[in-house]
């Protein structure tokens, strides 16, 4: 049987600033993954490679992380058919593989809110973006290794980095919506993500691949292994 979470509903005010989000209510009815779902959420750390591949390194983030390591929660799920014609138009590469596609939504914890638009906010927001680049980019070299495709999505644009742009981009936080039931909150210009036990101190990332669930499992073990090497 799929686990649970626990949904907590929350309200904005007319101000989208970190004071206006006021927690209103806390459904305690806990909702089961979706059935989607080949790997539950994990929390896990990963060692970093020490430098980003060249195809990332000019992508206009304002910081970079010298971390060895990163702390991150993730997740496998299959592509639900309801996101299908969606993925194929943000990679044009899986079109007619779609049924085949396994997603990972990642999340960093954040120190700051991510409601908050302070500049302390925006320099985490810098250094969560490029440690996800360099886990991303380790996670899509190791099963590439292996023969299988597989890529990542910018969270500042949406669109694929390391194969070819379709004409969409993949939301992050209205994919955690549809893959683990996270609670996506509309601030007009954006949308902010909701975490069942972090709130809005999180960072989402997305990676994606054709490879089987045991070579996913296989790899992503293999990155904890060398991480305590």
């Amino acid at each position: 049987m799929p686990s649970t979470t626990t949904v907590c509903a929350v309200a904005l005010e007319p101000q989208s600033t970190e004071q206006s989000l006021k927690r209103v209510r806390c459904d305690t009815k806990t909702r089961a993954l979706p059935r989607t779902t080949l790997v539950e959420p994990t929390v896990a750390k990963f060692p970093l490679p020490g430098k980003l591949p060249r195809v990332l390194t000019n992508l206009g983030v304002g910081i970079e992380t010298v971390d060895s390591k990163v702390a991150l929660q993730y997740s496998v799920h299959a592509c639900p058919r309801r996101m299908r014609r969606e993925i194929g138009l943000v990679f044009p590469d899986v079109v007619g593989k779609e049924s085949e596609l396994l997603i990972l939504p990642t999340f960093q914890r954040t120190e700051s809110s991510m409601l908050s638009y302070q500049a302390e906010t925006q320099a985490e927001k810098d250094a969560k973006l490029h440690m996800f680049y360099r886990w991303g980019a380790e996670l899509v070299s190791r099963l590439r290794e292996k023969g299988y495709w597989a890529d990542i999505t910018d969270p500042m644009s949406g669109l694929a980095l390391f194969t070819n742009c379709g004409p969409s981009l993949y939301p992050d936080v209205e994919g955690a919506e549809v893959l683990l039931r996270y609670a996506p909150y509309n601030l007009g210009n954006c949308f902010v993500l909701s975490h069942p036990h972090w709130g809005t101190h999180v960072y989402p990332a997305t990676a994606f691949t054709l490879a089987p669930i045991e070579a996913v499992r296989q790899v992503l073990s293999s990155m904890q292994q060398d991480c305590h090497q």
